[in-house]
């Protein structure tokens, strides 16, 4: 007796279809055609008067079924399944439309989606469509219901929906659909040159290990070359990122902390954990893209929602000045007030507030509107004026910020080169603006690493000699480079003695055990990780520096600390070896792993339905 029968082809040159008819009692016949006509070939896929139509253009659909897709990270996700760390998948029922008051289903339950609409609003990859015929006595309308409350759960939460395991997803259907005559036909659609980006990209990155300039640009030539779009190629590249075992806790906690930001919990607490957060995933090299796309997923919480914080009335009030001042808008808008917003901006950001990038976006689409209407021009030019030394702060925070949080980090020449230009046009509207915005937040973050100080300092020393005609920008990069290659130098003997500690005794402080270790130690450097050039012995001095300190803080401090709650010990040892904070926490959460003192949090923020 057959189970199912499958069709396997290609509708577009970019389109696979595969088709599954299942079911325990299946008829004899046909359940496919092919139509060969001017406009190209079309397939029609059926199941007892309903059906799949799939042309050049689209699938169109009739039936009562609906269409599961893994949900990409970053796509739009409703706060319910957010919530839920087991939904993987987006769900849409045919005929059910969402509102206010929940879902509305409708008989309406036929229609049309291209394939662009598909593969942008839903999955990159893969999306699967299904129809099932069962013997209800429901309407249309009652039978999707039915079917969205036993299907549900395990369509949302399924492993298969994006692995393209189709008889998986077939039998989990059937199974808790529980019902011996019913039919499933079940297709899914697969974008092959997305695909083969995704198995590229994927690969890549786990052999590189990093997702800097030098890998976005690669991925852009090689996505280029393989017509893909560049909506497509971030959002591909940030679900890889966000599925690599590396970045997946830090992202998910982040996402935790928003949602009990929105269930409220003080928002100082809150956000002063989010900048924490996101220090340490640019310390592992996540692009702040990751976090910029929960901002926008999550709404403003009810605590931001209260009352407009002061920096945004301000912005707001000094923007309408453009509209409502009888003064030229370059005087409205002069340099004292751009300091002072830029100094908003900077508020605005620390606290995940999107509103200030709300007004600028109203503010723009009124201008550009005044002008379509015959309007003055300057006031348009003044904003986009403004928005420039915005667009000026960001990037020479982002360079400053990977110097200071990333491990191994350097700068090539171009990026030196456009900091010193953007310190020179921020300097022009108030002498000490750059220090006071960008390099004091890095040197005065407790996550500040130890190796990105001295980086931070060497640039803004170098950008002075620069002003003074003393040093070039090949200087300031050459030295940029020598500190990173000693930083890399650093971190790999760390490791390696880590690695020889755990193997064989040493009793470092014998200086004859010490010597044997540093022999083997920068041997295997030499060996296994191929290092070129010469050691210097101050390298494996302060690397075991390091793993000993490292040690008695594990030993002597951390049950203190614990036992006591005072997190005041932390930051005097801190202060007192000047190792880097973010190390010493994660030996804190190690330690409390190990002793089960520490349990991850799995608790559901919002109720199941």
């Amino acid at each position: 007796m057959l189970r199912d029968v499958r069709v396997h082809g290609a509708i577009t040159e970019h389109i696979d279809f595969y088709a599954t008819l299942a079911g325990e009692r299946l008829l004899i016949a046909p359940f496919y055609e092919i139509h060969d006509g001017e406009e190209g070939a079309a397939v029609s896929l059926f199941l007892a008067g309903m059906y799949f139509k799939l042309d050049r253009n689209g699938v169109s659909f009739a039936g009562t079924g609906g269409a599961v897709s893994e949900y990409m990270f970053g796509s739009p996700m409703p706060l319910q399944d957010l919530g839920h760390k087991e939904v993987k998948n987006r769900l849409v029922l045919f005929g059910a439309f969402g509102g206010a008051a929940g879902l509305t289903f409708t008989p309406q339950v036929s229609g049309f989606l291209s394939y662009d609409a598909l593969f942008l609003d839903g999955n990159a990859l893969t999306n699967s469509f299904f129809l099932i015929r069962v013997p209800w006595p429901y309407s249309i309308r009652r039978t999707q219901e039915v079917l969205l409350k036993t299907l549900g759960r395990v369509l949302k939460r399924s492993e298969h929906a994006g692995s393209g395991d189709d008889s998986a997803l077939q039998a989990e259907i059937l199974r808790e659909l529980a019902e011996p005559e019913a039919t499933l036909l079940l297709l899914r659609l697969v974008h092959r040159p997305h695909q083969r980006f995704y198995q590229f990209l994927k690969g890549y990155y786990r052999r590189s290990g990093e997702w800097g300039d030098e890998e976005v640009g690669f991925a852009a030539k090689v996505a280029g070359e393989m017509g893909i779009e560049q909506y497509q190629r971030e959002r591909i590249a940030v679900d890889i990122l966000y599925k690599d075992e590396r970045n997946r806790q830090v992202v998910d906690e982040y996402k935790d902390v928003l949602l009990s930001l929105m269930g409220g919990e003080p928002a100082p607490s809150a956000t002063a954990r989010l900048n924490s957060l996101r220090n340490l995933a640019l310390r592992h090299g996540l692009p702040p893209t990751l976090f910029d796309t929960l901002d926008g997923l999550i709404p403003a919480s009810p605590v931001l929602k209260a009352g407009e914080p002061d920096y945004l009335r301000d912005t707001r009030e000094a923007f309408e000045g453009l509209f409502l001042s009888s003064r030229p808008p370059s005087e409205v808008l002069g340099s004292a007030e751009i300091v002072r917003l830029l100094r908003h901006k900077q508020s605005a950001q620390s606290m995940r507030d999107n509103g200030f990038e709300q007004i600028l976006l109203d503010t723009g689409r009124i201008l550009d509107e005044r002008l379509a209407q015959g309007g003055d021009i300057e006031a348009l030019e003044v904003f986009s004026q403004v928005v420039t030394y915005f667009d000026r702060l960001d990037n020479a925070e982002s360079a400053v910020n990977q110097l200071a949080f990333m491990e191994n980090a350097s700068l090539p020449e171009e990026k030196v080169r456009s900091v010193a230009g953007n310190r020179r046009a921020l300097e022009e509207v108030q002498a000490g603006l750059f220090d006071e915005l960008v390099v004091a937040p890095v040197m005065e973050n407790p996550y500040l690493l130890a190796a990105g100080k001295t980086k931070v300092a060497e640039l803004v020393s170098g950008m002075d000699a620069l002003d003074r005609g003393e040093r070039t920008l090949a200087d300031i990069v050459a030295r940029l480079d020598s500190l990173a290659r000693r930083e890399s130098l650093e971190r790999r003997m760390y490791e390696a003695i880590r690695s020889r500690l755990k193997q064989f005794y040493f009793d470092l402080s014998n200086p004859v055990h010490a010597r044997l270790l540093q022999r083997d130690v920068e041997g295997e450097l030499r060996k296994r990780e191929e290092w070129e050039g010469a050691i210097p012995p101050e390298a494996f001095q302060s690397a075991l520096e390091r793993v000993r300190l490292e040690s008695e803080y594990l030993n002597n401090v951390v049950p203190k600390l614990i036992e006591a709650g005072d997190a005041s010990l932390r930051q005097a040892f801190v202060r007192e070896t000047g190792l880097d904070l973010y190390r010493l926490e994660e030996l804190e959460r190690e330690y409390r792993l190990a002793h089960g003192l520490e349990v991850p949090r799995e608790g559901l923020l919002f109720p199941e339905e």
